[in-house]
C-alpha cells in the first residue's frame, strides 16, 4: 500500500504529547506498517535500524501504540485500512 488516508485530527490527539524525534519515529513506523501491509518485526533493535530511529525511542512507541503478537507488533487502525 503505497497511500493512506491521514486523519489529522485523529493523529494530532493520539499525538500531540510527542516530541519531534518521538513523532517523526511513529510516523516512519506507520509509513513502514502501510509500506509492507504486514505487522512490524517483534525485533526492536532491527526495526529501529530500518526506520532511523533509536532503539529505546522505537520500544517506546511500540510500547504505547502497538500491540504484540506471535506475528509481530500490530497497529489496530493500520490492520483495518489494510484490511
Amino acid at each position: 500500500m503505497h497511500y493512506y488516508q491521514f486523519n489529522i485530527g485523529d493523529y494530532l490527539k493520539a499525538t500531540a504529547h510527542l516530541s519531534p524525534e518521538e513523532d517523526l519515529t511513529y510516523r516512519r513506523l506507520l509509513d513502514h506498517y502501510y509500506d509492507t501491509e504486514k505487522p512490524l518485526k517483534p525485533d526492536s533493535k532491527i526495526l529501529a535500524f530500518q526506520i532511523g530511529a533509536s532503539v529505546e525511542e522505537t520500544e517506546l512507541l511500540l510500547e504505547s501504540f502497538f500491540w504484540l503478537s506471535e506475528s509481530g507488533w500490530h497497529h489496530t487502525r493500520c490492520d483495518q485500512e489494510i484490511k
